[in-house]
């Protein structure tokens, strides 16, 4: 399971390579676990598309993105969860 140290790494990469950045496309997993509150899944992507993204947050071991809009996603890395941005190489906590 990612530590603290990973979720702050994943958290400072969002802010240092997408804050301003608009959402274009989004994938959101068909999943009671990932998606609660009475909203599909297909829904909520459609409402993140256009969004800015504002800050990236983190209390503990979760994060959440401000957008400049409502909803503002939130994450939990699970045992083997990870930030992705694309044309970025993986940053890694280093010690």
């Amino acid at each position: 399971m990612p530590e603290l140290p990973e979720v702050e790494a994943a958290r400072r990469a969002i802010e240092e390579h997408c804050l301003g950045k608009k959402i274009i496309s989004s994938i959101v997993a068909d999943d009671s676990k990932v998606i609660d509150g009475g909203i599909s899944p297909s829904d909520f992507q459609d409402s993140l598309l256009g969004k800015t993204i504002v800050a990236a947050c983190r209390k503990g071991k979760n994060l959440w993105l401000q957008l400049d809009s409502p909803p503002f996603p939130s994450f939990q890395f699970g045992m083997a969860g990870a930030i992705y941005i694309k044309g970025v190489a993986v940053t890694k906590y280093k010690r």
